[in-house]
Formats: structure tokens, C-alpha cells, sequence
């Protein structure tokens, strides 16, 4: 696979990114296509909704942005964010010389979302620039100045559905104006070699009366202020060396997104949602593997700020599934959970945090175990296939039970024994000799009754078997099967289900090299699913080349602003969208996978450098990365090519008390390579090759440094 990122299978316009502060109610939606861009919002928030809830704020605010020049549309236009990854939209017009541009670039403040305009003549006469500001003719906003000529043209009011004088948006620096019922047009007169900046705010909470000092405000102030927030923020996380700049982007742009879906709820709580419109509500399913995300790159703080709410959502019988929110009767809650709380304390080391959260963990599984033993009924003296599983309920991510919405799945069985096992090994930490062995018990007939189930359920094809949503059934999606083996542990990636199960899921592709019927529409992908489960389960075997390969089509699965819906049609600039328009899974997925392929571990061990692009290691650029927390304390490592010398001079910083047993190194080169020799240059402990051009070391403690000798492999 070429494997570029080029957006090469972007679906069709409009294209949306968010613009808004970190953990901001105060969201703005901004829709592209070609000849305009579209401005959403809401002054509705979630903290007035019930925690966990479906229930979303309505967007209820529109205005749309047309540039002209000389009367006519410009014949071109392009989008993405400012600097390459800010959660700021950079929107440009040009003429097909590129000799006359306006750029808009958009940033949510702390006050207003901000457009600055930049106007730019470089041609040889002059041109008379013109950006209409405006809602459709039939809208409940006005321009004043439609209706009173002596009111200012330059502002566009609420009208009716609001308070009457709330101000949408104001524009500024503008040379005239013309006013239309429920829009203005800013209008600049601009000479050969000139240029002009201007602005139009949406102000979060303005009415007439502040118009004036709206109109007054040093905005440039204000727009550089949240840039900067936004540069001070990400700098905090650890850092990751990528020597394809693409890719590099892309990875800041999703770490960034996760605060863009997240924002103020009810008591308090900060939490993250799963989309900034359709889906702007939180839960404890998807929201959640961006907690891990933030954790796995050192953001502590700001992991657990996100997942106190929906830890903290759990009923006094132990239920930790959110029955009365939105993810209520999906079993599969209670793992994330218990996944997100482990994570947390396995990266921070923080025992307090573990011996607050371990009730909650033990609660959670003595009522899973009171549900499976409901279950457990023989039927005429033989097991079923649901005998010893969670009960029925419901599945979501594409599950199906024929037509029906509820049933017995498995991916929900995987998830909620994977927060047993979980538990018994918080257990083991505490050294809760009792607890241990009540949760081993429970957490081994659980597993010993799942894996019967999926021997009897499981789907026959000609030489090879694979597991379904539902036992002994073929409808619904393919979501969560490869979670059996990452991160839920039921079975090994060698196991001959899980071997048929991969090969069933790839066993029919995309034109864009994507699996098939990942989640609710037939014959269509769910890109973050490619990524959360097939990607990751190829890393976890150690396929590297093919978990690289399924980031590099998700990347071109997004747009150019580095987004993506939930769910859509194989063909590039295809229509069939579903779900939101901006969705937080394949974010957090990309954030989680490139972790994953720098830093893993296994048990014991840690794998570095598993997932890396084969030509990364021999593009002359370093590779690494610094301060990562793992299990066994924060690692550093770079590697770097020596091309006069056929060389990779590498240095790896492990903690010096950390309880590693091993730690493999991946030396992925184009198949054309292969490593002849290594020096070790120094450490305490000298480094072994191994099969695969992997180097590892036993029990390593503190700074190691390697020369690897490379050349062309023999043909």
C-alpha cells in the first residue's frame, strides 16, 4: 500500500469542524463546501440535562458566509486548520491564478467565536471585494437596518425564537455595508498590491446595548489569546516523534479534538461526548477511550476531570452500566469503565486513586455475576448458547438480533468479563488475598461459560469459523468480535475463532481498503471500528504492517479538516453519512493506535516502535518518543539514521525501578533491509537480536543506548 495521506477517500461536503475553547459549551459548528462556508450554534448547554442522557441541545442558529469578487463567486476554495492541527479553520477563495484571495479563519475565543478576514490584491487592476453575511430569507433574524435606515447595517439581531436584541454577529472593519432583511454584505474596494483585514464576531452572550463595545474590542487580542491556549495545551502532552509530518498533523488534530467533545454537564462534572451535535451527550462507552488517550500521553489531570461522571454514574446494587442514561442494558459499559479506571491508575501509579475506585470495581462485578447466574439454566440437560452470559440487552455499534434491537452479544459478554478480570486483578494489587480469589472464581466460570457459548454459536463457513454478533445468527454488524482477543483477553489472537473471525471480517473491502458492514449501514464503514478493532487487533498480534496500513486509510477516510462522520459509503465523495458529522471515536482510535504502535505493552513486557511505518526508521528524521507513561514508569526512546554510516543510533531511557520484565524493540525497515549487526554501546544490560530484526532486553533499568548496522537483505 502507498501508504500518503491525501484525503483520497474524503466523503462529500460539507465538511465540519468545531471551533471552541477547550471544554466549552460555547460550541461553533462550521460546515464547508465549495463557494461558502456555513456557521452553527446553539446557547443551549448539557448542564441542564440529566447526566448520561440522550438528550441534546438544538442547534437553532445559522448564518452563512459568501465571498464574491466583482459580483462573481470566487472559482475556487479550500479548507483546513490553522497551523496543520489547531481546532482553527482556515477557508480560503481564490481565482484560478491565485492573484485575488480572501481567507477566512474562524477560532472559538473565550468571549465570540472570532472570523478574522484577510483580503489580498495581487493583481493588476482593481477589485471590489464583498462577503455576505447572512441566514436564509425566511429566518427569525433581522438587520436592523432593513428596518430603520438610521440603525447600524453592520449587525444581524435575534429577532424572534430569543430575546429580540441578542446580537448573532457583528462585523467589523468592513469599508460599506448593504443591508438585506436577515443578512448584511461587507464590501472592500481594494487596489493592485493592497490587502485588508476585517472581522465578523458571533459574540456568546451580547445584545444591542454592547454592540458599540463589540465594534471597539481589540479582536486580534482575543484571536492570538485562544491560538496560544490551544499551542500551551497540546505542548503538555508527551511527545511523539513522526517522521511523516501528514500523519504527525493529523495525530495533534485528534489529541485536540478530544476537547473539543468535551464540556460542562449537570453537578458540576466536566465530561466528553461522542459527537459536537448529533451525538452532544456524554456516555460511558466511546467518550471514554479518549480518558485513555489523554492518560496514555501523560494528561492525568485532564483524563480523570473527563471520566469522574461517568465512573461515578453507578446504582447501590452494583450496576455500572448507566441504567438511567443513554448506554442503559449495554453490558459493555462496565468494562469500559473498569478499562478507563485501570488505565488511569496502571499509568499514574496513584494507589490511593486505586483503593478509592476498587469498591466500585467489586460492586460491579458481584451484580454481573448475579445476572450471568440468571442465566445459567440447563435446557432438557444441555447448555444453550446463552447459558452463563450477561442477560439480554441491548447492542448499538450495528448488533442486531434478526430485526430486533435487543439480544444476547457477545461483544457486550467480552466487555463485561473483561471488567471482571479487571477487578480480580485490582484485587491481586491490593493484596485482597479473599477478593481475589471470589473475583477468580467468578471471572473463570464467566469466561469457561463465554467460550462454550461461542464454540456452540459460532458461524460455519466452508474451512474456517468466525464469531458473530449473536449466537448461531449472521445479521447486524461485525462491531466488537476482535475485542475478544484486544483488550478484553477472552482468546488469543491464535485461536481458530478468532483466526476465522479476521479473515471473515477483511474478507470483503472497500475500494479505500476498509472492512465492510462495521456498523449500522449495510454495505458501509464505520472508519473508527476499522481502527478501534481491526487495526488494534493486528498490533496486538503483531502485525504491524497491517495496523499501519489501516491508520494510513483512515487518515484518507477523513476530510481535510481532519474529521470524520461515524459512518458512511465505501466511494470517495460519497453522501451516505450517517450519525454525527463530527465524531470523537476515530479521533480518540487515531490518539490510541499511534500510541500503541510507539509503546505496548503485553503483560510484563513493552513492545517499542511495534506499529511504525516501514520507511519511517530510514527517513533521516528522529523517531520517538518522550516521557510516555506505561505500565512500568515513563519511557523515552529515539532512533535515528545515519545514512553515510548504514546506521540507527538509538537511545531508550527506562525507569530505573520500573518492574519490566523485558522490553522488545521493533526494527521495522522496507522489506528490502535487514540489520546485520548490533553494537551495544552502553547500559546495564546488553540487548539480544531476535528473529524479526527485534532487539530485547531483560529486565532493562534506566539509559541504554544501540547501534544497529543495516543494509540491503539478500535477494
Amino acid at each position: 500500500m502507498n501508504n500518503v495521506v491525501d484525503f483520497s477517500y474524503s466523503f462529500g461536503t460539507p465538511h465540519r469542524i468545531t471551533v471552541a475553547m477547550p471544554d466549552s459549551s460555547s460550541k461553533t459548528l462550521l460546515d464547508l463546501e465549495k463557494g461558502g462556508c456555513k456557521m452553527s450554534w446553539t446557547y443551549d448547554d448539557l448542564t441542564r440535562m440529566p447526566l448520561g442522557a440522550l438528550m441534546l441541545p438544538t442547534t437553532s442558529k445559522h448564518v452563512w458566509f459568501r465571498p464574491t469578487v466583482d459580483g462573481i463567486p470566487f472559482a475556487d476554495s479550500r479548507w483546513t486548520r490553522s497551523e496543520g492541527h489547531l481546532p482553527v479553520l482556515v477557508n480560503t477563495y481564490f481565482n484560478s491564478s491565485s492573484s485575488v484571495s480572501m481567507k477566512l479563519e474562524i477560532v472559538g475565543g473565550e468571549e465570540a467565536a472570532i472570523v478574522r478576514i484577510d483580503i489580498t490584491n495581487a493583481d493588476d487592476q482593481e477589485r471590489q471585494f464583498q462577503l455576505l453575511c447572512g441566514d436564509t430569507p425566511w429566518s427569525s433574524a433581522y438587520n436592523p437596518n432593513w428596518v430603520n435606515p438610521n440603525d447600524e447595517a453592520d449587525v444581524l439581531l435575534a429577532g424572534w425564537l430569543d430575546r429580540a436584541d441578542r446580537i448573532l454577529v457583528v462585523g467589523i472593519g468592513a469599508e460599506a455595508y448593504t443591508s438585506n432583511p436577515t443578512s448584511f454584505t461587507m464590501s472592500w474596494d481594494v487596489k493592485p498590491g493592497e490587502s485588508r483585514t476585517a472581522w465578523i464576531i458571533r459574540p456568546y452572550q451580547a445584545y444591542a446595548a454592547d454592540s458599540e463595545k463589540l465594534r471597539i474590542k481589540d479582536w486580534e487580542h482575543d484571536f492570538e489569546q485562544a491560538k496560544q491556549h490551544w499551542r500551551t495545551l497540546l505542548a503538555k502532552a508527551a511527545r511523539i516523534h513522526i517522521p511523516d509530518e501528514a500523519v504527525e498533523q493529523c495525530f495533534l488534530a485528534c489529541l485536540a479534538d478530544i476537547f473539543i467533545m468535551r464540556e460542562p454537564v449537570a453537578q458540576g462534572y466536566i465530561a466528553p461526548t461522542p459527537g459536537t451535535e448529533g451525538y452532544r451527550a456524554p456516555n460511558s462507552i466511546e467518550p471514554l477511550l479518549g480518558c485513555i488517550a489523554l492518560d496514555q500521553f501523560g494528561m492525568h489531570q485532564e483524563a480523570e476531570a473527563a471520566f469522574r461522571m461517568a465512573v461515578e454514574q453507578q446504582e447501590d446494587n452494583g450496576d455500572w452500566t448507566d441504567p438511567k442514561g443513554w448506554t442503559h442494558l449495554m453490558w459493555a459499559g462496565s468494562g469500559f469503565k473498569a478499562w478507563t479506571v485501570m488505565e488511569h491508575y496502571r499509568l499514574t501509579g496513584n494507589i490511593e486513586f486505586l483503593q478509592e475506585i476498587y469498591p466500585r470495581l467489586t460492586a460491579s462485578t458481584r451484580w454481573q455475576e448475579k445476572m450471568r447466574a440468571s442465566t445459567r439454566i440447563d435446557a432438557g440437560g444441555k447448555r444453550t448458547s446463552t447459558y452463563g452470559l450477561m442477560p439480554r440487552g441491548m447492542g448499538d455499534c450495528g448488533l442486531m438480533n434478526d430485526e430486533d434491537y435487543y439480544g444476547v452479544f457477545y461483544p457486550h459478554n467480552f466487555w463485561s468479563l473483561f471488567a471482571d478480570r479487571l477487578t480480580m486483578e485490582a484485587a491481586q494489587i491490593l493484596g485482597k488475598d479473599a477478593d481475589e480469589k471470589e473475583f477468580r472464581r467468578i471471572y473463570e466460570t464467566a469466561r469457561e461459560d463465554l467460550v462454550a457459548s461461542l464454540q456452540l454459536g459460532a458461524i460455519q463457513e466452508e474451512d474456517y469459523r468466525w464469531i458473530s454478533g449473536v449466537a448461531n445468527k449472521t445479521c447486524g454488524s461485525r462491531w466488537g468480535a476482535l475485542n475478544a482477543v484486544y483488550p478484553c483477553g477472552v482468546l488469543s489472537a491464535e485461536d481458530e475463532l478468532m483466526r476465522g473471525t479476521i479473515r471473515y471480517i477483511e474478507s470483503r473491502m472497500s475500494p479505500g481498503g476498509m472492512p465492510l458492514n462495521t456498523g449500522w449501514l449495510k454495505e458501509g464503514m464505520w472508519v473508527a471500528a476499522t481502527l478501534d478493532n481491526v487495526a488494534q487487533f493486528h498490533l496486538a498480534e503483531g502485525n504491524g504492517d497491517a495496523s499501519i496500513d489501516y491508520l494510513y486509510s483512515t487518515l484518507n477516510h477523513g476530510t481535510p479538516l481532519i474529521t470524520w462522520c461515524e459512518e458512511r459509503g465505501q466511494e470517495a465523495g460519497t453522501t451516505n453519512c450517517t450519525g454525527d458529522r463530527q465524531h470523537l471515536w476515530t479521533p480518540a482510535a487515531v490518539v490510541r493506535l499511534l500510541r500503541d504502535s510507539y509503546l505496548m505493552e503485553e503483560g510484563t513486557t513493552l513492545h517499542l516502535a511495534r506499529g511504525l511505518e516501514r520507511s519511517w526508521l530510514i527517513s533521516g528524521k528522529k523517531v520517538g518518543i518522550t516521557g510516555a507513561p506505561t505500565h512500568f514508569g515513563r519511557v523515552s526512546y529515539e532512533i535515528e539514521y545515519d545514512m553515510e554510516l548504514s546506521k540507527l543510533v538509538g537511545k531508550i531511557n527506562f525507569p530505573e525501578d520500573c518492574k519490566m520484565e523485558e522490553a522488545i524493540l521493533h526494527i521495522r525497515l522496507p522489506l528490502n533491509y535487514e540489520v546485520i549487526s548490533i553494537n551495544s554501546v552502553s547500559g546495564s544490560v546488553e540487548p539480544s537480536l531476535i528473529s524479526g530484526g527485534k532487539l530485547n532486553w531483560k529486565a532493562p533499568r534506566g539509559e541504554v543506548t544501540f547501534e544497529a548496522i543495516i543494509a540491503a537483505a539478500a535477494s
